[in-house]
């Protein structure tokens, strides 16, 4: 520890110097700077509608909004920072770049239901194995950001068919053309139980023709510590990653009313080790029958030492993501309308590698038992490595224009269209001792029989496929609003979409035990058309209070499942659900209080679900059942005084269930009425608390902030009887943060403990057939400092 520490201070001190000496042209961060007096994010103004700039608290409908100043001041630089701040949201999380978005209690196996936006580029997942894509959404670091809005309940009629329950949206600071300015900030961190973190994030902003022309860029660097350890590889702190990036936004007006913005980022994040660990009594050594692992029936020959952080995983699973956006947006004002039009490419590339546990497909070490009873065979077949590498290259282009003006008759309307293409292979080398896929000049006996060396990244090779698919996607869409009389709108919404998906495959090489004949390639398509209403009316009766009631229908495509070593279904269809919603938005006291709420009922049909097929060793998707969720969120902001702001969100869940069996013509998944969705917890809340102060030496003034959340428990099954079902337990989370600011110098310290009591929650369990049950926790405890600089 006192190693340690005298990093940290090591660190610290640099970033001092760092900042002492840089030079005056270096630039800052506008969002940096202590407010005179705290803000409320309900103030803040927003484009979640596409109907151009609203106030947030004006708008009747379920939205919240974090400003830049409330990231950057509670140092959030990713997702998982801000996430427990909004009512109603919620995510799985199986590691860095793997998180599926939950808005209202919401989520299934599937493509997404949350839509992703970075400024006006759709982000989407990527597909899996399983075409799963909803489960892996990429995370970009977030700084210089101007605030993040999360829309809750369906945006399908302005967002499309992948905003079923909602839409996120990442809004960055675009150029200044005036000002040459800018900010740093450096950092570092120790996490109790693992290594230390450090990083150091900039933004530079430069006319390049005043009033004309301007450039930003920001860059970065984020290592994040790791805290799990592989015991059976001896290898420590696994879970530790690097974050590399650089955005860069270039403004162009060349007349008043009229702005191009061109954008790149790029993100390169190299994840070292899977983040999922085995604290419980798998193997019963511990004897305790309570324990979330007592009904683990794991093989006496996998034994390794379980417990907290301990993972004993036979293979290296490193995680390379990389991520590029290239978009191009155009503003204009037509004097009766704003015209925006935007294209944009994004690309990903996920390199994911897993253990492949086999023993249930009778394969094992020699002399051993596996779990169907039988002696194992085939022990040159273990450990393997599964290496699921995923891309996917979405074009977007989409061309809209909006009402302008105070008049009775808003409206917005546009067209969108989308091409995405994304191939993924899964492939199985075997490994040795140490984890790492072995590289052999010939393929040995029983192996793959490609022609050369063998499958290349894949020799010896236990099994191997490829897949390509493609969506393209076309749509028009429209809201308007009329004021009947004085306050009183009614608002309808449509959107026509047509998708079409092709599906081709093909398995290079099949497991050894099951036969030498390769399933035939494959090529399948899906072709989909759809209307997606929305009705709404709202009333204004004050100034400050809006109430409204809405009914939404979300919408969510259907796809194909790839083709495997045993028959599964060749695809999936859509699902759909209705929201129905009553809300009511507040402002108080001369704008210190805000107070919103709103109550819904959802009722999801056709549900898209996981199947397995009958050697448990493929996923595959398919529709069954239908589902109610009931809910009510609760928002309120205050600001006593000037010094001092608070915030708190509930969002409670009283019903959240299966309203009838899952079970179709294509799958008998394990659901049946009254099962409650899960890893959907029935409440979640917090509560964030800070104060301002001047303090006795001139130009500086202080701050301390605290921030709580809770998550309630949730199980990771529909059926409580089920072998695999394990029970999330409830958190919370505690987070504290002191700083001090010159407004003169622009100079900026804080000192943060990010969960103060040191708690592992159950983020995300998980169990299957003969492997230990398996935990991913929120980061441990972590003591840093950050410095930063505007300029």
């Amino acid at each position: 520890m006192q190693r340690r520490n005298a990093q940290l201070w090591s660190y610290a001190s640099l970033a001092v110097v760092a900042l002492a000496t840089m030079p005056a042209a270096a630039v800052a961060q506008s969002e940096e700077a202590a407010p005179a007096a705290a803000s409320i994010d309900g103030d803040i103004v927003v484009t979640a509608r596409k109907r151009g700039e609203e106030r947030l608290q004006d708008i009747p409908a379920s939205i919240s909004a974090i400003s830049g100043d409330t990231l950057a001041r509670t140092g959030a630089t990713g997702f998982q920072d801000f996430a427990y701040r909004v009512p109603g949201l919620t995510f799985t999380d199986q590691g860095p770049g793997l998180k599926r978005y939950t808005l209202r209690g919401i989520q299934s196996a599937g493509q997404e239901q949350v839509a992703v936006y970075y400024d006006e580029v759709p982000v989407p997942g990527i597909q899996s194995s399983t075409g799963d894509s909803g489960s892996q959404i990429g995370d970009l670091q977030l700084y210089d950001m101007s605030r993040v809005e999360v829309l809750k309940g369906p945006q399908s009629t302005t967002f499309g068919a992948n905003s079923q329950t909602g839409a996120i949206r990442f809004i960055t600071n675009k150029p200044n053309l005036t000002d040459v300015e800018g900010s740093v900030k450096a950092g570092a961190n120790i996490v109790t139980g693992g290594d230390e973190g450090y990083n150091v994030y900039g933004m530079v902003n430069m006319p390049i023709v005043a009033g004309t022309l301007g450039l930003r860029v920001v860059g970065y660097h984020d290592r994040t510590a790791g805290y799990v350890d592989n015991v059976r590889l001896n290898d420590k702190n696994i879970n530790s990653d690097a974050t590399s990036g650089v955005r860069a936004i270039l403004r162009w007006e060349p007349a008043p009313g009229w702005s191009v913005d061109a954008m790149a980022w790029y993100q390169r994040r190299n994840t070292h080790g899977a983040s999922e660990y085995s604290p419980y009594d798998s193997f019963r050594e511990r004897g305790d029958s309570n324990d979330q692992g007592w009904n683990d029936a794991v093989p006496s020959f996998a034994y390794f030492e379980t417990g907290k952080f301990n993972s004993g995983s036979y293979v290296r699973s490193p995680r390379p993501d990389r991520q590029e956006i290239y978009s191009l947006t155009g503003n204009g004002d037509l004097g009766f309308a704003q015209l925006t039009v935007t294209g944009s490419i994004y690309k990903r590339n996920l390199q994911f590698y897993r253990d492949n546990f086999v023993w249930s497909l009778g394969v094992g070490p020699a002399g051993e038992t596996c779990p169907n009873g039988r002696p194992c065979v085939r022990p040159d077949l273990v450990p393997e490595l599964t290496d699921q590498t995923q891309n996917v290259e979405q074009k977007t282009f989409e061309a809209r224009l909006n009402s302008t003006g105070t008049g009775a008759f808003q409206w917005v309307a546009g067209v969108f269209y989308r091409d995405r293409d994304s191939d993924f292979r899964s492939y199985s080398p075997i490994v040795d001792e140490d984890g790492y896929p072995i590289v052999a000049s010939t393929p040995p006996t029983g192996f793959s029989t490609a022609p050369g060396a063998g499958i290349e990244d894949c020799n010896p090779c236990a099994f191997a496929r490829v897949n390509t698919r493609g969506i393209k996607e076309k749509a028009v869409f429209g809201e308007a609003t009329l004021e009947l009389f004085d306050n009183f709108e009614v608002m309808g919404g449509l959107r026509w979409f047509e998708a079409k998906q092709n599906d081709v495959g093909t398995t290079l090489f099949q497991f050894p035990t099951f036969g030498s004949t390769l399933p035939a390639p494959y090529n399948r398509r899906v072709n989909e058309d759809r209307f997606i209403p929305k009705a709404q009316v709202s009333y204004k009766p004050t100034e400050d209070i809006t109430v409204y009631a809405l009914a939404s229908k979300g919408f969510r495509l259907g796809g194909t499942n790839q083709s495997a070593a045993v028959a599964v279904p060749d695809g999936y269809e859509s699902d759909s659900l209705w929201n129905y919603e009553l809300g009511f938005k507040s402002t108080w006291l001369d704008r210190r209080l805000i107070f919103n709420a709103a109550a819904y009922r959802v009722d999801w049909s056709n549900i898209q679900v996981t199947g397995r097929d009958p050697t448990n060793s493929f996923g595959f998707i398919g529709n069954a059942g239908a589902a109610r969720i009931e809910g009510i969120e609760l928002e309120l902001q205050s600001r006593p005084t000037d010094s001092l702001q608070i915030t708190t969100g509930l969002n409670w869940l009283p019903k959240r269930e299966l309203t009838e069996d899952q079970i179709s013509s294509d799958i008998a998944a394990p659901g049946r009425k009254g099962d409650k969705i899960p890893r959907i917890p029935a409440l979640t809340a917090n509560f964030s608390a800070q104060y301002t102060m001047d303090l006795a030496v001139d130009g500086w003034s202080g701050w301390i902030r605290g921030d709580y959340s809770y998550k309630g428990k949730a199980g990771t099954e529909l059926r409580p009887t089920a072998a695999t079902y394990r029970t999330q337990k409830d958190f919370s989370i505690v987070n504290a943060r002191i700083g001090a600011d010159n407004a003169e110098s622009e100079l900026g310290f804080a000192l943060y403990v990010d969960n103060v009591f040191d708690v592992q929650g159950d983020v995300f369990l998980a169990a299957a057939a003969n492997v230990p049950t398996t935990k991913i926790t929120n980061r441990p405890r972590t003591i840093g400092f950050e410095v930063t600089k505007r300029f």
